[in-house]
């Protein structure tokens, strides 16, 4: 018989972090798609919207993940208090396609996170 294990993520690293306004997040999802096209897609959790860039798949990065820490390269998010499955860019007729992860335990720990985070003061 086969045993079927969860073991959840222990550990997120995020390396970059940037705050956006929600319409200016929402066109960086549509840089570059044809007027009418779709965007890339936002993961919300919360309110909060954001979308996540994993680093690439090395031996340190892949031996950490074994060890249950994931490493993302960065995440830009913004502030949305309500859920919209989809948010339309006017001017380009572009939809951004937004999903729903607040059941997600992990996507729900990373949005609380982000509500809390502020950027550490470097002068």
């Amino acid at each position: 018989m086969v045993e079927v294990v969860y073991q959840p993520w222990k550990k997120i690293v995020i390396h970059e972090i940037v705050e956006y306004a929600l319409n200016d997040l929402v066109k960086l999802q549509s840089l570059g798609v044809e007027p009418g096209g779709l965007g890339d897609f936002l993961l919300w959790a919360d309110g909060i919207a954001f979308s996540s860039s994993t680093m690439l798949e090395t031996k340190d990065v892949v031996k950490e993940k074994l060890e249950g820490i994931i490493h993302w390269s960065s995440v830009e998010w913004a502030r949305m208090p309500e859920f919209k499955e989809v948010i339309l860019i006017k001017e380009t007729n572009v939809k951004v396609f937004v999903i729903n992860v607040s059941g997600h335990p992990i996507y729900r720990a990373v949005s609380g996170w982000l509500k809390e985070y502020r950027e550490p003061d470097t002068t």
